[in-house]
Order: structure tokens, then sequence, then C-alpha cells
């Protein structure tokens, strides 16, 4: 270990803690501006993938480590980015113009008759 870990870190955490909280609010605030679902949506992840980098780096000590643990904590980070953008085309296509054609499909019991 090096002496790193030993100095006093108390101002560095206070000024990511009060970042944390304004990235928190500006969470809060982009949420109810209507950027359209897919601006809202990447708006919202660089805001998270931003806090989430400064919990990793900073409260989890991970800017003072060596340079080999950067590997082992980008290597699962890339995999969930890869499996959460793969996934927008298939949540493109459960947006709300499709509910019309999916209120035209018949339903069972939906006759009234008992379902004969």
């Amino acid at each position: 270990m090096s002496n790193d870990h030993h100095e006093d870190h108390g101002p560095l955490f206070t000024k990511v803690l009060w970042a944390l909280l304004a990235l928190t609010v500006m969470t809060v605030w982009i949420s109810r501006i209507d950027l359209g679902k897919t601006g809202n949506i990447v708006l919202g992840l660089i805001v998270a993938v931003v806090k989430a980098s400064l919990v990793i780096a900073i409260f989890m000590h991970l800017k003072w480590e060596k340079r080999w643990w950067l590997s082992m904590v980008l290597f699962p980070a890339v995999l969930v980015a890869i499996i959460i953008f793969s996934n927008f085309p298939d949540t493109a296509m459960n947006s709300s113009h499709l509910l019309p054609a999916v209120k035209k499909i018949p339903h069972a019991g939906a006759t009234g008759g008992g379902g004969h």
C-alpha cells in the first residue's frame, strides 16, 4: 500500500458529495424537461455514468489504486453498456404508436357471451 491511502481525503470527499447532490438535482430537473424519449434516456444515462464514476473513483478509492484494476472495472462496465444499448432498438418497438394496432387484436372473453 502506498502512502497515498493515508492522506486526509475529507475535503475531497465533501466536494464529491456536493457534486453528487448537484447531479441528483440535475437528474430531477432533466426528468421534467421533454427532450423526447431518446433524449431524456441518453441525458439521464450520461448523468448516471458521471455519478457512478465519481463514486467508483473517489469513494471506492480506485483513483489511488494500481492501474491494472482499471481493466477489471472497465471490462464489466463495457459489457453492461453493450447490454443496455443493444436493448434500445427493442425498447423503441414498444412505443405508444403501436397501441392502436394492439387494441385491434381480439382478446379471449371479449365477446361477453361466455367465450363460446
